[in-house]
């Protein structure tokens, strides 16, 4: 029983300002804090916290920040064994801006991440077969994760999407057409639907083009609305926690953790929705990207007590 996550891993490098910056404008900051990120290294540290041990995938440079990376991930308890060592690319970088009310700008360098390849899954076979549930994002190539994905269902995974950022349309279908899970945001679903889901009337719309596109669960994250579920024919709005949000860096990369662990856990999908927004949810109360990610008592005494 396993969930595997293959995806990018970055070092972030997060300033708070004011205002976010407009094109051409300067905007002073009075500190930044840095740390482990990138959609896969956050969803694989969210799912190690709420205990489960991942197969963490990803690929990183020789260099002082990958070391600091797998420096990071080691004393959080992490297996970093499945990490590739590129030759010749830098680790992964984000550049982070985040304003008073949360909101963020960034920037991301790929590097190492965008040189993964068929090859390299392929040396991940077994562990893709072998696991439960798959986690994945499109921070890095399509053909890996296609790759990935393929290797997954030659068993019996389940392939969670975050479809994140959003590829073309045809590269959109393509991957859809072979995912089990996925789980847009309102701007992602936008612009794969062409609903922006504002409500659970557009949601439903919005839901229904995702299913005919292949995958036989829709969870639409709508932010402080909740999260809208659509799986055979079972329908429903999960409300979202009340905290005080301080970032939003990395929540919905949390949402998808907390979602794995619960379904891996057993979990009916309400309860898994209900479970994957409290650990969303928890998440904009810190700082950072994937040192954001709570553990599973935080999120268990959240949803006891809805606060």
């Amino acid at each position: 029983m396993s969930i595997v996550v293959v995806g990018s891993s970055n070092i972030d490098f997060a300033a708070r300002v004011a205002k976010l910056p407009q094109p051409g404008q300067t905007v002073l900051s009075k500190g930044y804090i840095s740390g482990p990120g990138g959609k896969g290294c956050n969803q694989a540290l969210a799912v190690a916290r709420l205990g489960v041990q991942p197969i963490f995938i990803s690929k990183i440079g020789d260099d002082a920040l990958g070391r600091q990376l797998i420096e990071s991930l080691a004393s959080d308890g992490m297996d970093t064994n499945h990490l590739i060592i590129a030759d010749a690319a830098q680790t992964g970088m984000a550049l982070i801006s985040i304003d008073e009310s949360a909101e963020n700008m960034i920037t991301v360098v790929g590097g190492a991440n965008m040189t993964m390849t068929r090859a390299d899954l392929h040396e991940k076979q077994d562990h893709l077969r072998n696991c439960d549930y798959l986690l994945l994002q499109l921070e890095c190539p399509v053909v890996a994760v296609d790759c990935a994905i393929k290797y997954a269902r030659e068993g019996n995974a389940k392939v969670i999407l975050d479809p994140a950022p959003v590829q073309d349309h045809m590269v959109m279908r393509d991957l859809l057409a072979l995912t089990h899970i996925v789980t847009p945001n309102n701007s992602e679903c936008r612009a794969i639907t062409g609903i922006d889901p504002v409500d659970i009337e557009s949601a439903v719309k919005a839901a229904a083009i995702l299913h005919e596109m292949g995958p036989e669960t829709v969870i639409i994250k709508m932010g402080s609305k909740g999260a809208y579920y659509s799986s055979g024919g079972e329908t429903g709005m999960i409300p979202s926690f009340t905290v005080d949000a301080i970032d939003t860096v990395a929540a919905g990369d949390c949402f998808n953790a907390g979602l794995a662990v619960a379904l891996h856990g057993g979990q009916p999908l309400p309860d898994a929705v209900r479970f994957a927004c409290a650990t969303g949810a928890l998440a904009t109360t810190r700082n950072g990207a994937a040192d954001a990610a709570p553990n599973i008592e935080q999120v268990l005494s959240l949803i006891e007590t809805g606060h």
